[in-house]
């Protein structure tokens, strides 16, 4: 993703370096720190960027670094898997890790107590558990082109488990969070930014790069000791609690015991051809009403 701001000087490029945290190299991301105050998180899990134990453990790596971080003012979310922003949950571990669930819900929790604010800039696919980190953030923009969201769980037979069902009615209301949770439907950015699901849509990457730009120069001005108050005073009115996104995950452990649950896993990949970059992973908001033919 090209921001104007990456091409900087060799100057400030070394500057940057020198006072940016010192972060080593996480499977599955890639960090950027060529603007002071701003790092860029980018996933790079292809083909279709699952969210996985790798992501799960350089994320909790990162936030646990950012708290004690003073110089960073933002965090940036993008992605360098064309046509997905970051998935759902990676069916294919094995063995399967019940603590996921946990993990990421505490991660989501942590990543939003941060003094430092978070955006995604997305373009393309973020459904379940990337769903879930979506709406944990800040702020969200997005591209029209290629980009659907959704929480495509019920499907499968499972719920969202690490917070999607608390986040999400959070931003558009309870009726349209029951539509989406339980329909498991998908949809596109144009809509998501009407009904408060995203802040804004964009018809291209140039022009979302140039708000988020914008955004940002301006941010980076601020004092982090101000801008961690103010989001402690909006998260106070908005956010769920810690246990109430564990008690999410609680209930999608209890999904597992469903006998459905790994034939309609077993369908959905299949149709997916094992999570590759499939008319099925790229659509599968449509997709779910095959898995019951």
């Amino acid at each position: 993703m090209s921001f104007s701001w990456i091409r900087l000087s060799a100057i400030s490029l070394v500057i940057s370096t020198i006072a940016g945290l010192d972060l080593p190299v996480y499977p599955g991301l890639r960090t950027n720190q060529s603007r002071p105050g701003v790092l860029e998180v980018a996933f790079n899990n292809p083909p279709v960027n699952v969210w996985g134990l790798d992501a799960v453990a350089g994320l909790t790596d990162i936030v646990q670094r950012l708290r004690n971080d003073t110089e960073t003012k933002v965090v940036l979310f993008t992605s360098d898997v064309p046509r997905f922003f970051v998935n759902h949950l990676d069916l294919l571990i094995t063995p399967f890790d019940p603590t996921i669930a946990h993990r990421t819900a505490e991660l989501l929790f942590n990543l939003s107590s941060l003094n430092q604010i978070t955006i995604a800039a997305v373009e393309g696919k973020c459904r379940g558990a990337g769903n879930e980190f979506l709406t944990s953030l800040d702020m969200r923009f997005a591209t029209t082109t290629h980009t659907l969201m959704g929480q495509p769980e019920i499907g499968l037979g499972l719920i969202p488990g690490a917070g999607g069902s608390n986040f999400l009615p959070r931003l558009i209301g309870r009726g349209r969070g029951m539509e989406y949770v339980l329909s498991g439907k998908d949809i596109g950015a144009t809509e998501a930014a009407e009904i408060g699901w995203i802040n804004k849509a964009f018809e291209t990457t140039q022009a979302m790069n140039g708000h988020i730009d914008d955004l940002l120069s301006r941010f980076v001005l601020f004092s982090l000791p101000a801008i961690g108050l103010a989001k402690q005073s909006v998260n106070a009115a908005t956010r769920p609690t810690l246990s109430e996104l564990t008690a999410d995950a609680d209930r999608f452990l209890q999904t597992l015991n469903n006998p459905d649950v790994p034939v309609l896993i077993g369908k959905a990949l299949a149709l997916a051809q094992n999570q590759t970059d499939t008319v099925a992973e790229n659509f599968f908001g449509e997709t779910i009403p095959l898995l019951y033919a």
